[in-house]
């Protein structure tokens, strides 16, 4: 364990030294969000561009990974939204939040450069398909329910329909599909082009830890923050539990049972506090289950990732 905490370690020290220098104010807002914007926009992107387009489809095309992971997602959705419902304020909006909350993992700033270094890189083609759900599916849905229980906190530029729009228009999504047509229909990408995507994705995980850390200054800690904890209790603990016992009652590929059980532990994603916001529901719950998940995810990564054989 101590070896697999050796690894990860700079992932979590780039997280703080990201933390204390937008604390100390040595970056700006503005070059934060370029920052932010050259990891969603070119790094990632070449990541998952690569990775997809360079395996084979039939391997892409797992039926049986991609039902399984989305029925875990239900499941546990309406577990710990029910949960919420009865334990907290009996508000249908605070149970979707905190079952948004539950299962919404930073896969793409956190789990596809962490595992990367400290598993692999294959991981990043199933973590990329929980991505997809993630995005086009998970947050969609949310913010649909969300909208018909919050009708009067909403804009018009926070409509399900557009925010589904954002969401396929998403570059991470749109490398997906690409990468996925690319191997589809058998194209052999040149070897200097793969080289290219390489490189600029090298730089995808020290930069991405290093905005995280940015992030998290300024976060607000709740007054109140039992619903934070609980959420943060279900993110680390309970969801990863649920995937690995769904995944293995699907018979998946031992494999990426490891890469979702992985992927489902990784902390609340940082757009949890943006859409409380939007909504008004539970933000500064939301903000500080986001601080609670990242800094405890640092030590119960470790302890995952040696549980599973390597």
């Amino acid at each position: 364990m101590f070896d697999i905490l050796i690894k990860v370690s700079p992932f979590f020290g780039l997280v703080a030294l990201g933390y204390l220098i937008k604390q100390k104010q040595i970056i700006s807002v503005t070059g934060q969000l370029y920052l932010t914007r050259f990891i969603m926009y070119v790094s990632l992107p070449a990541v998952l561009l690569e990775k997809l387009a360079t395996t084979d489809f039939d391997m892409l095309l797992n039926f049986k990974f991609l039902g399984a992971y989305s029925f875990s997602l239900l499941l546990l959705l309406m577990l710990s939204g029910a949960l919420g419902f009865l334990v907290f304020e009996r508000k249908a909006s605070h149970a979707i939040m905190i079952g948004l909350g539950s299962v919404y993992a930073n896969i793409g700033f956190l789990a596809i450069p962490v595992l990367a270094l400290s598993i692999g890189e294959w991981t990043s083609i199933p973590l990329a398909l929980m991505l997809t759900i993630d995005l086009v599916i998970l947050l969609p849905l949310a913010s649909f329910f969300l909208q018909l229980t919050t009708m009067q906190n909403v804009d018009n530029a926070h409509t399900p329909m557009k925010i589904l729009k954002r969401s396929l228009l998403n570059p991470l999504i749109v490398s997906i599909v690409i990468g996925l047509c690319l191997s589809a229909m058998r194209i052999k990408v040149g070897e200097p082009i793969t080289d290219i995507l390489k490189f600029i994705g090298n730089t995808a995980g020290p930069c991405a830890m290093f905005i995280v850390g940015t992030s998290l200054v300024g976060r607000k800690i709740s007054a109140k923050p039992y619903e934070a904890g609980f959420i943060s209790i279900f993110k680390l603990c309970i969801a990863p539990f649920v995937v690995f016992v769904v995944m293995t009652s699907f018979k998946v590929s031992p494999t990426w049972i490891m890469a979702a059980t992985l992927g489902a532990a990784m902390p609340c994603a940082a757009v949890l506090g943006v859409v409380a916001e939007e909504y008004k529901v539970m933000p500064f719950q939301a903000s500080t289950a986001v601080v609670l998940t990242t800094l405890c995810a640092a030590g119960t990564l470790p302890f995952l990732i040696h549980y599973f054989p390597g």
